[in-house]
């Protein structure tokens, strides 16, 4: 058994190194076309697919009430989910295109290749002249697809969903932080 859990903090450090050493200036890029909006009067809109809603909303916090900064909060959104069957694939998009403007940004955190709502919202997002940032695995499947040059893509270098899970969550963190920071910190 102690072989099975040293082999999995091993394979997450791992991941850990190479998430580092590949999507640095993508957080990057992502962080300044954030600080751009919110700065410009724009909201950030974030959703998450099953499995990484709880980032999702743990991101839109980090937003609203700050990292390590006593500071107002920024204008962040973290979209609901419904349960219904009949509404669930366009629960997103109808937020989206309900509250979203041109100049808005859409964040949408990923492990599946493919999640109808989420589909669903960055179509949206498009029609609604949003940015979109799509935090997703190795293998994002259909949803690179849906990005447009003015867009970001940070894709964590696994296809497992419990390393992608690991890094979004640290990467929600350290992108909160560049935003913070860019905008109070003066870096």
């Amino acid at each position: 058994m102690q072989d099975h859990i040293q082999a999995r903090f091993n394979e997450s450090i791992q991941t850990q190194v190479a998430t580092a050493d590949s999507i640095g200036p993508a957080i990057g890029q992502a962080a300044e076309k954030c600080v751009h909006a919110l700065l410009g009067g724009q909201s950030i809109f974030v959703c998450g697919d099953e499995s990484a809603s709880f980032i999702s909303a743990h991101f839109a916090t980090l937003l609203l009430y700050g990292c390590e900064l006593e500071r107002p909060p920024f204008p962040a959104i973290h979209l609901s989910h419904r349960a219904a069957a009949d509404v669930e694939s366009n629960c997103y998009a109808r937020q989206v295109s309900a509250l979203g403007k041109a100049g808005d940004i859409l964040i949408v955190f990923v492990t599946k290749t493919h999640d109808d709502s989420i589909h669903n919202a960055m179509t949206a997002a498009l029609s609604r002249d949003m940015s979109i940032i799509s935090i997703s695995g190795d293998d994002p499947g259909d949803f690179s697809g849906l990005l447009g040059a003015g867009d970001v893509e940070i894709r964590i270098p696994s296809t497992a969903t419990s390393r992608i899970l690991e890094q979004q969550l640290f990467c929600a963190r350290i992108f909160s932080d560049l935003i913070e920071a860019k905008i109070f910190g003066g870096l």
